[in-house]
C-alpha cells in the first residue's frame, strides 16, 4: 500500500514541515531524522521499512509513504514553446516518434503524463534526472510499465487524477499496490 498525502501550498512554502507532520504518523517525531543519499533522495536512516517521496509544483504538494520504494512528481499543466525540444532529448525513439504523431490537441497532456511518470520514477530509484529520462522508456501501449530502463529492477507507474490543471505520478516496483489517499 502507498499512502498519497496533498497539500494545498503557496509556490513559496517549503515541503519539509509538511513532510514532518506526516511521517510523525509513523515513526515517533522525536525520532525523526531525514536524511538524504547520494543524489538527493531522502530517507530515515534508522527506519528503513518507511520509503517516501516528494513532489511539488505551482500550489500542489504530494508526499508518498509506503514500505515498499517509491517515487512521486506533480507537474502544474502549462504550455510551453520548448516541448519538442524536451522530447528530442528526454523521450526514447518509441516515445518521440508517438509524440509527434498525436494530434496537436492532445500533445500538452501526453507530454506530462509522460514527464511525471519518468521523473517519478527516476525519484523512485533515488538518481534524479541523471539517470537519464531518455533510457526510462515508456510502453506507450500499456504507460504503467516501462519497456527499458537502466537499471535491473521493474518500475510500474499510475497516474493520479488530483486536478485538471496538473499531472501527477506514483512509481513503485508492486505493480499491484494498493493506492490510499490521506490527510491530516
Amino acid at each position: 500500500m502507498i499512502d498519497i498525502w496533498q497539500f494545498e501550498i503557496t509556490p513559496t512554502q517549503k515541503s519539509e514541515p509538511f513532510l514532518r507532520q506526516v511521517l510523525a504518523r509513523y515513526i515517533p517525531e522525536n525520532d525523526l531524522q531525514i536524511e538524504r543519499g547520494e543524489f538527493g533522495k531522502p530517507y530515515l536512516r534508522d527506519f528503513p521499512q518507511w520509503q517516501f517521496n516528494v513532489s511539488h509544483s505551482g500550489e500542489k504538494l504530494l508526499i508518498a509513504v509506503s514500505n515498499l520504494p517509491v517515487g512521486i512528481d506533480v507537474e502544474l499543466i502549462k504550455s510551453r514553446k520548448l516541448f519538442a525540444g524536451l522530447v528530442r532529448k528526454c523521450f526514447a525513439p518509441s516515445e518521440q516518434n508517438y509524440w509527434f504523431d498525436l494530434p496537436e490537441n492532445e500533445k500538452l497532456t501526453v507530454f506530462y503524463d509522460f514527464w511525471t511518470r519518468k521523473e517519478a520514477v527516476v525519484k523512485g530509484i533515488g538518481r534524479g534526472i541523471v539517470l537519464g529520462l531518455d533510457r526510462c522508456e515508456i510502453d506507450v501501449n500499456q504507460p504503467n510499465n516501462f519497456l527499458n530502463l537502466p537499471i535491473s529492477e521493474n518500475w510500474h507507474t499510475q497516474s493520479l487524477k488530483i486536478s485538471p490543471n496538473y499531472c501527477a505520478a506514483i512509481a513503485t516496483t508492486d505493480a499491484n499496490t494498493t493506492l490510499k489517499f490521506c490527510s491530516l
